[in-house]
């Protein structure tokens, strides 16, 4: 009786083989999984900088505010911010208040801004299958945002803006 010490190559290259597929399928739902934390860590920064906004606004409600389509001061912002240094891309956010005359009244309304522009396609896929519950509205415009709080949720096929309403004078 003849017997072989290890394995034949066959066997090797099975074993090869399914290791190859199970790390694949790994690194498919690891994609996935990050793609959602992104998405959603993105979702947190903008209601972060609402709450930041608001509580600048509730300071300086005086003096700040008057003038249309201005980018609000984010190192104000970011002061109120409880911890400012956790935000990823600072450049890619922005706080604006936003301007308008509808029937003679004038609408204000503040915003807090994302730039997707840049952004992976499964990360714009998350926002945008979050838009409805999370409130986000989408704008192709870095400088505009939609024209009405009530505004359509993002097609980021079109839109490469993220936009949250952090607070309006419009009265329903």
């Amino acid at each position: 009786m003849n017997k072989h010490k290890g394995f034949t190559l066959v066997e090797l290259l099975i074993v090869i083989v399914v290791i190859g597929i199970l790390a694949s399928m790994m690194m498919i739902s690891t994609s996935e999984s990050t793609s959602t934390a992104k998405a959603n860590t993105i979702i947190s920064n903008l209601r972060n900088f609402s709450m930041a906004a608001m509580a600048y606004y509730t300071d300086n409600m005086d003096t700040f505010g008057k003038t249309p389509s201005t980018e609000i001061n984010m190192n104000k912002v970011k002061g109120y911010m409880h911890n400012e240094g956790d935000i990823p891309d600072g450049n890619k956010y922005m706080v604006l208040n936003h301007s308008v005359t509808e029937d003679g009244k004038t609408i204000s309304t503040w915003w807090a801004r994302y730039d997707a522009s840049n952004a992976d396609a499964r990360i714009k896929e998350k926002l945008a299958g979050r838009a409805t519950s999370a409130n986000l509205k989408g704008s192709a415009s870095v400088a505009t945002p939609p024209e009405k709080s009530e505004g359509k949720y993002p097609d980021y096929n079109k839109d490469a803006v993220v936009w949250l309403l952090i607070r309006t004078n419009k009265r329903n």
